[in-house]
């Protein structure tokens, strides 16, 4: 909110935010089922008890009857709640637009219109990352990764945007969030890669560095082990992946096992041995996120 709709933000008190149930209605017309991605009852700083909804939708393409959609969405909350609604779109994908998504909708009959919406549209391809480079909203260094810059650009500016998440005054789990966001939305080629090894070489790099080796330095050896075990014809350089690999899910459970210590005390041995049985990355990092909001340890489903 403060990054992209400041004046919106500064009404809220975000002291008291809730993060509603997923909103389904029943498209009528279609027969179909419809999910919200996000809606947040948030109070106001002046409104005494009073408080409005934050709808956010996000999407990956381009959708021209998108706005309709939203102004559905509007309506069944209203309905629902009857109170004002901040209604947000992001649009995620890499495509740069010769027809936007419009941002209002209108319900017209000849010259007369019954009924005219709009929302927030942010189309995060047609930002400039430059534009945010002073900002001090860690945020904003995660989401550059989806702004506009040149492919030449994309090696140092991965360099850059991690090197500004580590320098965030923020907890380790949004950390790695947003250092998981740089690199799943920057991914680099074989080439690419080496050439980003040495960059990170440099001086003003040197926390990013110090990051890369410590999500690999336990991968690459255990990598190497492994490789020599199975036998040459399999390959170093083979045992080497799968080892940096393992390293970095090493280092996610490590962290996964901290938040939990440090929000619900000491685990049990049967926490740990649930932890351990995890094998994916990415189930790691949302469980990760899911710690922020969690009352208890049960509430994670491990």
């Amino acid at each position: 909110m403060y990054l992209f709709l400041p004046d919106e933000a500064d009404a809220i008190n975000f002291s008291r935010v809730e993060f509603l149930e997923q909103e389904v209605f029943t498209d009528l017309s279609g027969g179909k089922r419809k999910e919200m991605d996000l809606v947040i009852r948030a109070g106001l700083k002046d409104g005494g008890e009073e408080y409005v909804l934050v709808h956010t939708e996000f999407q990956s393409k381009r959708d021209l009857d998108f706005p309709e959609r939203m102004f559905e969405y509007f309506s069944q909350l209203f309905l629902r709640y009857k109170k004002p609604i901040v209604p947000v779109a992001i649009f995620t994908d890499d495509s740069r637009w010769r027809k936007p998504v419009p941002d209002i909708y209108d319900i017209s009959l000849r010259k007369r219109t019954y009924m005219h919406f709009e929302y927030h549209l942010i189309k995060l391809k047609h930002l400039d990352y430059r534009q945010f480079l002073e900002s001090n909203n860690p945020l904003a260094f995660a989401l550059m990764a989806k702004m506009d810059y040149k492919r030449s650009q994309r090696i140092r500016l991965r360099a850059d945007f991690l090197r500004w998440i580590l320098g965030a005054p923020i907890n380790p789990a949004r950390q790695s969030l947003l250092i998981n966001f740089i690199e799943t939305y920057i991914d680099l080629n074989r080439q690419e890669a080496v050439e980003f090894k040495s960059l990170v070489h440099e001086p003003e790099y040197k926390e990013v560095e110090k990051m890369i080796t410590i999500y690999e330095k336990m991968g690459i050896e255990k990598g190497i082990q492994k490789g020599v075990q199975k036998g040459i014809q399999k390959g170093i350089q083979k045992g080497i992946q799968k080892g940096i690999q393992k390293g970095i899910l090493e280092g996610k459970r490590e962290t996964f096992r901290n938040l939990l210590e440090k929000r619900f005390g000491t685990l049990t041995s049967d926490h740990i041995k649930k932890i351990e049985r995890i094998r994916s990355a990415d189930r790691l990092d949302s469980l990760i996120l899911d710690v922020l909001d969690a009352d208890s340890i049960n509430q994670l489903k491990l």
